[in-house]
Formats: structure tokens, C-alpha cells, sequence
């Protein structure tokens, strides 16, 4: 348990030894994981809905919750806690009137191909996750509510767009200041800037997962077995 804590057991207290790239290096069993849970969507969408919860049940839903609470949410907090950097203060900032990024989201994760371009893990948009716990049950997969009610491969895997530059510091909401990211390293990087996390920028190496589309072929599929 790290919550609470004046440091991480996954980041450590050595800056020399943190990723340039992440808020915190994801488990390298999350490749695994990634893979097992895209072959239970993929039966869902093709009508095999048993042996997609049993290929389902096979998923680390409760280590993929606990990394997630645990350690990836709170990276960002560790790190300026550690390297004692002192927040930019927000003095006469002039907010873009947009700031929700979902007119951009999907142009985004298109563009980085669904893969998170901090971590790099593939990332899965919300509409078919949805579409996922509508043929196998909210019961077995539910996608929305509190961290400890949902599904671990949401709290690891969602897809989000994440502002490059804080939107509370001035950051723009449009596809130049826009990232795909998976929840934890959005979390985890929170409203700090990349100076202060002490992050190389995402977008001068666009990282894409080979063979990955974050899923969305299989979306017709999904959509004619929901029940």
C-alpha cells in the first residue's frame, strides 16, 4: 500500500532511475493482460459470449485496480514530492473556453494509434468498452462507478486525451496539445507540466503499438450481440 506514504515502492526515491518518458513504467505483465482481455472482446463480438467471460475471468482484475489506485494515479504526486518542485503558481492565466477534449478524441487516438504515448500500452476507447459490458453483463464488467467497482482492464486500458501542457496553466484544447493516454499516466501526471515531473514531451516521438487499433474493428461485432 503506497497511498499515504511519503513515496512509492514502484517509482522509488532515485531520480536518475525514473523513466524521461512516464509518470511511472507500467508492469511488463500489462502486455499480457492487454492481450488476454482483446481476445474476450474479440469472442464477444463474434457471439461466443461463454468463452469470452471465461477468457475474462483469466484477466488480473485485481492487480490491474490495485496498480492503477496504488501507484499509477498518485506517480505524478511522488515525483514532485521527491524532486521538491514548487508548483507554478496560477496568476492571471487565460483558460481556453474549450476544455473538455472529446470533439478531439477520437481525431487523437486515431492519429497516435490508440497507444499511449507516454507508456506506450494500447488504450481502448470508452464507447466500446461500453459496448463490451453490453454483451457480457455490467455484472462481470462494469465500466463505470468507483475505482473499486470497475473492471482493472478499465482503470489500466481506457483510452483518454490527455493536455500536453495543463489546461489549468493555459494549455489549449486542440489536437497540437492533445495525446492518446491511458488512465494512469493521465492521473499520474495530473495538472503538473512536464518540467515539473521532470518528462521528456510525448510529442516529439510519437510512439505507436504494432498491430493495434485499440479494438474499434470490432465494434459492429459488439454492437449486434449486446443484449
Amino acid at each position: 500500500m503506497c497511498r499515504g506514504k511519503e513515496t512509492c515502492s514502484e517509482l522509488g526515491t532515485n531520480p536518475e532511475k525514473w523513466s524521461k518518458s512516464t509518470p511511472l513504467q507500467i508492469p511488463s505483465w500489462f502486455n499480457d493482460e492487454l492481450s488476454l482481455f482483446s481476445k474476450a472482446v474479440e469472442l464477444a463480438s463474434t457471439g461466443k459470449t461463454n468463452d469470452s467471460l471465461q477468457t475474462l475471468s483469466s484477466v488480473r482484475n485485481d492487480d490491474l485496480r490495485h496498480w492503477f489506485v496504488e501507484h499509477g494515479q498518485m506517480s505524478g504526486v511522488y515525483r514532485t514530492r521527491i524532486l521538491q518542485i514548487v508548483p507554478i503558481k496560477k496568476i492571471n492565466v487565460t483558460l481556453c473556453p474549450i476544455r473538455s477534449p472529446d470533439r478531439y478524441s477520437t481525431e487523437v487516438f486515431k492519429r497516435d494509434n490508440y497507444t499511449c504515448q507516454y507508456c506506450g500500452t494500447g488504450v481502448i476507447p470508452k464507447e466500446l468498452l461500453l459496448a463490451f459490458s453490453k454483451v457480457v453483463g455490467v455484472s462481470n464488467f462494469r465500466p463505470t462507478g468507483t475505482n473499486s467497482e470497475r473492471h482493472g482492464a478499465i482503470l489500466a486500458f481506457r483510452a483518454n486525451a490527455d493536455h500536453v501542457d495543463p489546461y489549468t496553466l493555459g494549455g489549449q484544447t486542440n489536437p497540437d496539445n492533445l495525446v492518446a493516454c491511458c488512465w494512469s499516466c493521465n492521473y499520474g501526471k495530473s495538472s503538473y507540466t512536464l518540467r515539473e515531473l521532470g518528462l521528456n514531451d510525448p510529442r516529439n516521438n510519437l510512439l505507436k503499438l504494432n498491430n493495434w487499433g485499440g479494438l474499434v474493428s470490432l465494434m459492429s461485432g459488439l454492437k449486434n450481440n449486446a443484449v
